[in-house]
């Protein structure tokens, strides 16, 4: 008796190699890899100082994040009123 396919009915492979033997699917337009590393068509003196402004920005941005968890994790763990009454 041969085998078949439970998914397609198929002779010529089984359930558990079905999806070996079937074209590949078209996969959906990607939304990008983050952030380029490269700044691409540009005077490479301009590019520089672009790349340092964006550098600035993310670490400055980056600063305020850490912050703002060690502000919020101070007032979390003060004492509340009802209990410390």
């Amino acid at each position: 008796m041969p085998i078949r396919c439970n998914i397609c009915g198929s002779t010529s492979h089984n359930k558990s190699t079905h999806h070996m033997h079937l074209p590949q699917k078209e996969k959906p337009p990607s939304r990008g890899k983050g952030r380029p590393r490269k700044i691409h068509n540009q005077d490479p003196a301009v590019a520089s100082d672009e790349a340092k402004a964006a550098t600035r920005v993310r670490r400055k941005l980056a600063y305020v994040r850490v912050k703002a968890a060690a502000t919020a994790k101070r007032v979390f763990t003060k004492c509340f009123p009802v209990k410390c009454s």
